[in-house]
C-alpha cells in the first residue's frame, strides 16, 4: 500500500513527500525515488511527516534527489519552514481529510487541520 504522496510546491518548485497515514513513508525510499524519477525531477526534496510524527521536532526533513534516487546520506532534519510553505502544506492536507483521519494526530489537531485553522501569516 502506498503511504505517501508527492507534489510540487508552488512557492519554490521543490518536490514534497507527505505521509498519507500514521505510517512513515521513509521505509519506502525506493518507491519514492521511482515516483520522483518519473517526474524528471532533480534537487532537494522536502519530507513533511506531520501525519506520522505529529508536530514533533522531526516533522520536517530534506534529502537530495539526483534524478534517479534519493541520497539518504544527505538527510537532514530541519525546522525553519517559511509561512508560505506551511500554508501550502496545510492547504494540501485540508484537501485530503481521509488522510488526516488515518494519522496519529490528536483529535483536536485533526479538527484544526480539517477546518484549516493552522494557516499562518
Amino acid at each position: 500500500m502506498k503511504n505517501f504522496e508527492t507534489f510540487t510546491l508552488k512557492s519554490d518548485g521543490r518536490k514534497v513527500v507527505v505521509s498519507t497515514s500514521y505510517v512513515s513513508p521513509l521505509g519506502k525510499i525506493m518507491k519514492i525515488s521511482k515516483t520522483l524519477a518519473e517526474s524528471n525531477y532533480k534537487g532537494e526534496v522536502l519530507f513533511d511527516l506531520l501525519l506520522s510524527n505529529g508536530f514533533a521536532p522531526n516533522r520536517f526533513l530534506i534529502m537530495v534527489f539526483d534524478g534517479k534516487k534519493l541520497q539518504v546520506n544527505t538527510r537532514e532534519i530541519i525546522s525553519d519552514i517559511s509561512e508560505e510553505v506551511l500554508n501550502e502544506l496545510y492547504g494540501f492536507y485540508n484537501e485530503h481529510p481521509q488522510w488526516i483521519e488515518q494519522s496519529s494526530l490528536l483529535d483536536v489537531h485533526k479538527d484544526m487541520l480539517k477546518k484549516n485553522l493552522l494557516m499562518v501569516g
